[in-house]
């Protein structure tokens, strides 16, 4: 296992490099932004931010951003890019007028840019830690008045930079950073944030009092991004038996999880809803507890407030960028898989962090 974590940690070096790689080539080829007159805030009526890698747990995160660029610019249009999951995070959000849907490809952010370009846009925002080559074409063909960046002084079609050691300060601190720059002089919120629609929470109230049986409510999210980071169908099992006087609904990709439902106990069912993942969230915010593998699912419960267990691995997780940002997540650290964890201290865990709050 040590020896697939390693190259795991090789092969994404080596991405990472071939793609800041790529983007500087581009950088030198595309040329500088055009002139522009000095940056002044009050100028800003249309801002378009560039959020398409399509994380969800990055949106939740974006809250923070969001709500800061509404005041700094409360007349203003503001626009996002986002992907064809996290968008949804921003179908009810009260300060985006429009979400255009598009990945990191070089086609979408093709076709975007020729879309977009007659928007003329004042501000562009780009969060990211280093351009790609599709994202440097995108921003050519956009044109905005103004581009904002992290460390972009190598890629001269930004003309507004902040320079930021991006790995030694938590990602709410970068979203302060970035609206500094832009001019922002209140009280910066680190809060996270969803807006969900009242249909939801009304689904999720519906299907929580269907449910044939007493008790709390809990929340598992065994999936993650790999099945080395996830939990297992045997470890879930266990848990849920540990909790057998308590209902626990399945949170994540339902195909797989139909799978699991005649191995688990009775007391274990799965929310299925056409509304997807603003349905379950809205489930979460009602929940006792939460279990979870998935950042999403952290920093979605750090915005409702349900006391959480979250598991990570030492090796993989940089807490100092990610770490919740609320008092109501215990994580528990593992060094192997989140998999070996024992379903007794998963179970006590959830006990105490729920007894805590309760409390």
């Amino acid at each position: 296992m040590e020896g697939y974590m390693a190259f795991r940690e090789w092969n994404n070096r080596k991405n990472n490099w071939l793609r800041v790689q790529k983007g500087k080539w581009a950088a030198r080829l595309l040329g500088r932004a055009s002139e522009a007159e000095p940056y002044r805030p009050q100028a800003v009526s249309s801002v378009l931010l560039l959020r398409n890698d399509n994380k969800l747990g990055d949106m939740v995160t974006c809250s923070t951003l969001l709500r800061a660029l509404g005041a700094l610019f409360p007349h203003a249009r503001l626009d996002i890019i986002a992907g064809k999951d996290n968008a949804s995070l921003l179908a009810y959000h009260p300060g985006v007028h429009r979400v255009y849907r598009g990945d990191q490809s070089f086609s979408s952010l093709w076709r975007l840019g020729r879309q977009l370009r007659r928007e003329k846009y004042d501000l562009y925002i780009d969060v990211d830690e280093k351009p790609t080559l599709s994202s440097l074409v995108f921003l050519k063909l956009l044109a905005p008045r103004w581009a904002f960046g992290f460390n972009r002084e190598n890629y001269p079609l930004y003309n507004l930079d902040e320079k930021l050691d991006l790995s030694s300060f938590h990602v709410t601190r970068r979203y302060e950073a970035a609206v500094r720059k832009l001019g922002f002089t209140g009280i910066f919120d680190p809060e996270y944030k969803v807006f969900l629609p009242l249909d939801s929470a009304e689904r999720a109230r519906r299907f929580a009092a269907g449910l044939p049986r007493a008790g709390r409510l809990f929340v598992f999210s065994p999936q993650a991004a790999s099945r080395h980071r996830s939990f297992s169908v045997r470890q879930m099992k266990e848990t849920a038996l540990l909790l057998k006087d308590d209902k626990i609904v399945l949170a994540g990709k339902t195909e797989k999880l139909r799978e699991w439902m005649g191995i688990l106990p009775r007391n274990v069912y799965l929310f299925e809803s056409a509304q997807g993942v603003l349905d379950l969230a809205a489930l979460v915010r009602m929940a006792d507890g939460l279990l979870t593998v998935d950042t999403f699912w952290v920093h979605l419960a750090c915005a409702v407030k349900t006391p959480t267990v979250a598991v990570y691995q030492h090796w993989r997780d940089n807490l100092t960028v990610w770490s919740p940002n609320a008092d109501n997540v215990t994580v528990i650290f593992c060094e192997e898989e989140q998999s070996d964890v024992p379903a007794q201290r998963l179970a006590d865990a959830l006990e105490r962090r729920v007894q805590k709050i309760s409390a």
